[in-house]
């Protein structure tokens, strides 16, 4: 090329990209001589290009320009600055302007570039340059977002107290080609690894650059310090009064927490069992361990729970004892006579005899409340004197205020015609001689000597048992004493009144029981079981014309039967006596033929009790004393019948005559 044509060249350049030397026609490239099609330079300016921050200089080798732009440029739309010697440049029949024309170099561009003789095709082919960017721009680490240094490149992560470092898994954003650590890939929330160290994130970028950031993972010191259960366990906790097998819980409110022990409970040795997420737990200075640790509760006990961090809470426990919620009446004695409590119905039912004075009376009773009262005024077990003639109402005040009521009721039934239990005031018509008062079964017994003493009461109309009688009593034996009386109805020596005899007979224990009428005709029947001494004995005595028999029950067994042949009772003017067969000396040898031994309620009545009602009248004293002996009858019922038998021939044969005499001589025998 001459020199003049390289000035040209150079002129025509510097027209190009002053922007000057259009035409008409639009074209700006400088006119060359004919048959030239050279692109002698090809570039992107950042003048021309907003989207560049440099000029990208294209590469021309032969007929292939290559260019390369930073990386992130958008080479859908490049204007291409460029010096050629042709007369006519275009792309897809788009004339070409240097500076100027915008094209799409998202794939190659062919630049047709004409001569008169020819035309030279240029493909410019556009790279964009790999990414450097290698950064980390956010990091969690069990869901905790750390404080990422981009100048210094270190993570700090501060996690949740008491977090396990051996295994964590980490989410992260990264503008990178991958994130190493070690030569591991990682992927964020997926790869778990161990961070009780620093560890290094190596981030490598498209371009193949890398930088490290540095985990450091720091896990905080709790600051927990709360108690969330409080409980007193009664399998541990001997001094809890209950029946249940209930743990008690204690109510926990703000720093304060209170139990409420039942009552009967002792607080002053008591281990608690409690949930704390402290550290740990003391009680003035000394570690607590939940279910051992023991303290006396009988005043505030104040726990503090220190936390990881130092801090502390104190807790106070207050323990308080329940006021008792028992009302009940356990045990009521009606003027001696033991009542029927039903507890479901809230009722006190006493049976006395029909001629019984029941406008004053005294009760002895027993309560689980603080308080009885009647009708407002305050009752005193066995000294307050009370009208049960329409049913008092017991009202009973448990410790807690509480209060339920009894409705006593008294019977006075036609069917008992006597009853003396030698407690409180009796039927107020009998006497005691030389017997001494002591504890019965079901309150006081009088202890007779076997010589001189006995009970007196008069003879009245309802002592006269004429068709049916029952005589129930119970007795306990010291000494036995032959033909000694325990119920006798008559009190002449030659037993010329006597209507009905309950008594010891001549074989050491045994008992006989005799029915006489007006014309001194007896029968009688001698028990089979024998009284052993220093026990107490339940014995019903029950004679009926009706069906003819007389029988002797023991401890709520059928003893003895036999047949009556006397017809009707002597209506006998004598006194009744308990305790002896008579209230006047015998003989000088036997006294009055006294019982020795222990009296305890004896009950008369105008019917025969039937053997299920002496059973549960058996079932109800068995209850109150335990020294009562059971019995079981071991006497075969043929043998039974063999002597019942063997009464009615020696009835035929005798004619039932067994003299006065005879029986007196017996009984001085």
């Amino acid at each position: 090329m001459n020199l003049k044509r390289l000035i040209i060249l150079t002129a025509a350049a510097s027209l190009l990209y002053s922007g000057c030397g259009k035409s008409g026609s639009g074209k700006t490239y400088p006119r060359f001589g004919e048959g030239d099609n050279t692109i002698l330079s090809y570039s992107f300016t950042a003048q021309k290009n907003s989207t560049l921050g440099a000029d990208a200089p294209g590469t021309i080798t032969d007929d292939t320009i290559e260019v390369t732009v930073p990386h992130g440029t958008d080479v859908t739309s490049l204007v291409a600055v460029f010096v050629t010697d042709s007369t006519d440049v275009t792309v897809n029949d788009v004339v070409q302007i240097s500076g100027e024309t915008v094209n799409d170099f998202s794939s190659d561009v062919l630049y047709e570039v004409s001569a008169d003789d020819e035309v030279r095709t240029y493909t410019v082919k556009v790279s964009v340059a790999p990414s450097s960017e290698k950064t980390i721009s956010r990091f969690l680490l069990n869901g905790i977002e750390g404080t990422v240094d981009q100048s210094t490149g270190i993570i700090d992560v501060s996690l949740a107290p008491k977090t396990s470092l051996t295994s964590l898994i980490a989410s992260f954003d990264a503008i990178c080609k991958k994130v190493l650590i070690g030569d591991a890939e990682q992927v964020s929330g997926e790869t778990a690894n161990n961070f009780t160290g620093d560890v290094i994130y190596t981030v490598v970028a498209d371009d193949n650059s890398s930088r490290s950031y540095t985990v450091r993972a720091t896990v905080q010191k709790a600051s927990w310090k709360e108690i969330s259960s409080f409980t007193f366990n009664t399998t541990v906790n001997t001094g809890i009064n209950t029946e249940l097998d209930t743990d008690i819980q204690g109510i926990i409110s703000g720093t304060t927490i209170s139990v409420v022990l039942p009552y009967g409970s002792v607080s002053s040795d008591l281990v608690a069992a409690f949930t704390s997420n402290g550290e740990k737990v003391t009680v003035g200075g000394v570690e607590q361990v939940s279910g051992e640790t023991n303290n006396d509760f009988s005043s505030s006990v104040d726990y503090v729970v220190e936390a990881e961090d130092g801090s502390t809470e104190t807790y106070t426990v207050n323990v308080t004892i329940a006021k008792n919620t028992a009302k009940a009446i356990t045990s009521f004695i009606l003027d001696g006579e033991a009542a029927v409590i039903d507890e479901d119905s809230g009722t006190i039912t006493a049976v006395f005899p029909q001629t019984k004075n029941i406008t004053a009376l005294i009760a002895t009773f027993s309560t689980t409340g603080s308080a009885v009262t009647v009708n407002g005024v305050e009752q005193v077990s066995g000294t307050t004197i009370n009208d049960f003639t329409s049913g008092p109402v017991y009202r009973v005040s448990a410790e807690d205020g509480s209060q339920r009521d009894y409705a006593v009721s008294v019977t006075r039934s036609a069917d008992v015609t006597g009853l003396w239990n030698f407690d409180g005031t009796g039927t107020g018509d009998y006497t005691v001689f030389e017997a001494v008062t002591v504890p019965g079964i079901t309150g006081s017994a009088l202890q007779f000597d076997g010589y001189n003493d006995y009970v007196l009461v008069p003879d009245s109309d309802d002592l006269t048992l004429a068709k049916a009688g029952s005589i129930e009593v119970m007795i306990k034996v010291i000494e036995h004493t032959p033909f000694a009386g325990i119920v006798h109805k008559g009190e002449k020596p030659d037993f010329s009144d006597e209507s009905f005899s309950l008594q010891s007979w001549d074989t050491p224990g045994k008992l006989r029981f005799l029915v006489t009428n007006k014309k001194d005709r007896q029968s009688w029947i001698d028990s089979y079981t024998g009284l052993e001494t220093d026990k107490w004995y339940h014995i019903v005595a029950t004679w009926d014309l009706d069906t003819g028999t007389i029988c002797i029950y023991i401890n709520g067994s059928l003893d003895i039967d036999g047949p009556i042949k006397t017809g009707p009772l002597r209506d006998s003017d004598g006194a009744l006596v308990i305790g002896a067969q008579l209230p006047v000396q015998y003989s000088s040898s036997q006294g009055n033929l006294g019982f020795n031994g222990l009296i305890d309620r004896v009950q008369l009545l105008n019917r025969a009790l039937s053997a299920d009602e002496v059973a549960a009248h058996y079932a109800a004293y068995a209850q109150e004393e335990s020294g009562l002996t059971a019995f079981i009858l071991k006497v075969a019922p043929q043998n039974r019948q063999m002597l019942l038998a063997l009464f009615v021939v020696i009835a035929v044969v005798t004619g039932g005559l067994w003299t006065k005499n005879m029986l007196r001589r017996k009984k001085q025998a």
